[in-house]
C-alpha cells in the first residue's frame, strides 16, 4: 500500500512539473507574439497620422466631405450591386449577390427599411428593388 502512495506522489509531482513547463512555454510564446506585433503597431500609428493629415487637407478644400466608414454598410453594398446590375432585382437575388458579407436577414431588413419613408434609397415594384431616382 505504501508503494502505491509513493508512486502516486511521484507521478503527481512529475505531472505538475510537466504542466509548469508547458505553462512556461505558453507564456514565452505569448511574449514572442506580443513582440512581433510591435512593428505593426508602429506602422499603424504612422498610417493613422498620415490619414488624419490627408483628411484635414480634404476638409480644408471641401468642408462638407465625410470619409467613408471603415465598417461596410449593407445599404452601400446593396447600392453597389443594384448599380452594377443596372436593372431591378428581387430580394433573394440581392442576398445571393451580397454573399457572406452580411446575413440574409440584414440585407432584407435594410431593403425593407430603406425602401419606405422620407429617407428611402430603394424603390419596390412587383417585389423587385431598384435605386430611387434622385431629383
Amino acid at each position: 500500500m505504501k508503494n502505491n502512495i509513493i508512486k502516486n506522489k511521484t507521478g503527481n509531482k512529475n505531472a505538475q512539473l510537466a504542466l509548469a513547463d508547458i505553462n512556461a512555454q505558453i507564456e514565452a510564446l505569448n511574449n514572442q507574439r506580443t513582440a512581433l506585433a510591435e512593428p505593426l503597431k508602429g506602422r499603424y500609428a504612422e498610417l493613422r497620422k498620415e490619414l488624419t493629415d490627408v483628411e484635414m487637407e480634404i476638409r480644408e478644400l471641401d468642408p462638407v466631405w465625410k470619409p467613408e466608414p471603415m465598417n461596410a454598410k449593407a445599404e452601400t453594398k446593396i447600392t453597389e450591386i443594384l448599380t452594377a446590375h443596372g436593372a431591378p432585382m428581387a430580394a433573394d437575388e440581392i442576398v445571393a449577390a451580397v454573399g457572406d458579407v452580411f446575413t440574409p436577414w440584414k440585407v432584407k431588413n435594410t431593403l425593407k427599411k430603406k425602401s419606405t419613408g422620407a429617407k428611402a434609397v430603394f424603390t419596390v415594384n412587383d417585389g423587385k428593388y431598384a435605386m430611387k431616382a434622385t431629383a
